[in-house]
């Protein structure tokens, strides 16, 4: 790419109607030949591919003589709305979105877990009013939204159940655990609200040995928590968790097929139904309820070690073809899992991500 002179200006034919940020790759990544108007100026097509924060940082480079990073300046296609969950990178929000999410020049996130009073803790249910402020201008000022909110509701025992881990917290769950899952969905949904988002991750509780047995009871109680997200005006994603009772591609398609409502909603997550010892594409994804998918996890994995993106045995290359083909233009994050022989978790991240983009290109 040359040297980026002068100023970004606001060309009324270069207006866009996308509301939502996109990164720059994906811009790049987003235009194609029809939407590349055949009189259209090189100086207008560069100004729909960039914001005025791309804009600054690309001239700033060429005034130093310094190359355009090659990750923006290739071009592929990839419509899709990309993160990570950020306490896959650090639990130092700042770090994550000031050092990693450049890089990639990402601008959607999910948060799980950060570092609140010097602690590990869920940010659903422990975030103070004040830290919920913020977590939101530390997004905001990296023009940075997210895309969900993770819970741990319901990633618990079920009552009277012996989930098959040996885990103690699993066969000795928290005295009065299950009784608050419903005030901790409410917190999550004050929570979500107050970062910017309406999207909620959430359980089936710890897997047993038949989970077919205690469907209907799983059922009755994702009813419980729907109603919980009608009165608090959020939706809800049960993910995929290869130790929970909804793993597979075939107990996900019983799950949606048993609950029509639209609040509820699909977190799909190929490296939880491998884990679960089911083939995620084309076996699984094949049984799936594709209009019932609101975000999706991206990890890999070989037998039973987590590895980068690519450097697994799931076949992301189909799967991406996949979504393409049936128009997905929703979030997906990145949940590295991997670490590498550093144990580094941020490093670690930076080679899943990277493969991430080696397998995007591909598609």
């Amino acid at each position: 790419m040359a040297a980026v002179s002068g100023t970004p200006l606001e060309d009324p034919s270069c207006t866009t109607s996308e509301s939502e940020p996109r990164t720059t790759a994906a811009r790049v990544h987003h235009l194609t030949k029809q939407e590349t108007v055949a009189n259209a100026t090189p100086e207008c097509n560069m100004m729909q591919l960039m914001n005025r924060r791309d804009f600054t940082r690309l001239s700033s480079l060429a005034a130093l003589g310094l190359t355009v990073p090659a990750a923006w300046a290739e071009a592929f296609d990839y419509p899709w709305k990309l993160g990570i969950i950020t306490d896959e990178v650090d639990l130092d929000l700042a770090r994550v979105l000031s050092e990693f999410y450049p890089k990639y020049s990402l601008r959607w996130a999910e948060i799980r877990n950060l570092k609140l009073g010097g602690q590990n803790r869920y940010v659903y249910n422990s975030a103070t009013p004040d830290q919920l402020k913020q977590i939101k201008k530390q997004l905001d000022d990296a023009g940075v939204r997210l895309s969900i909110l993770d819970t741990g509701v319901y990633k618990i025992a079920l009552p009277g159940t012996r989930p098959l881990g040996e885990n103690s917290r699993d066969l000795n769950p928290a005295q009065g655990q299950y009784a608050h899952q419903l005030e901790d969905l409410k917190r999550g949904a004050d929570a979500a609200h107050a970062l910017g988002t309406e999207r909620l991750r959430i359980f089936t509780f710890k897997r047993v040995s038949d989970p077919s047995a205690i469907f209907e009871r799983i059922v009755e109680d994702l009813n419980k928590a729907l109603e919980v997200a009608k009165q608090q005006s959020v939706t809800l994603l049960v993910e995929n968790e290869f130790d929970c009772n909804i793993a597979t591609g075939g107990e996900s398609a019983k799950l949606f097929n048993a609950i029509k409502d639209s609040r509820l909603m699909h977190n799909w997550d190929p490296g939880n139904c491998y884990e679960a010892g089911e083939q995620p594409f084309p076996k699984a994804w094949d049984q799936l309820d594709h209009s019932r998918i609101a975000h999706i996890h991206l990890k890999d994995a070989k037998a039973k070690r987590w590895e980068p993106i690519g450097g697994g045995e799931i076949d992301f290359s189909g799967q991406f073809k996949a979504l393409k083909a049936m128009k997905y233009s929703g979030t997906m994050s990145l949940e590295t899992h991997y670490k590498n022989p550093e144990k580094n978790p941020y490093t670690s991240s930076v080679e899943s991500m990277d493969g991430l983009f080696r397998v995007l290109k591909q598609v």
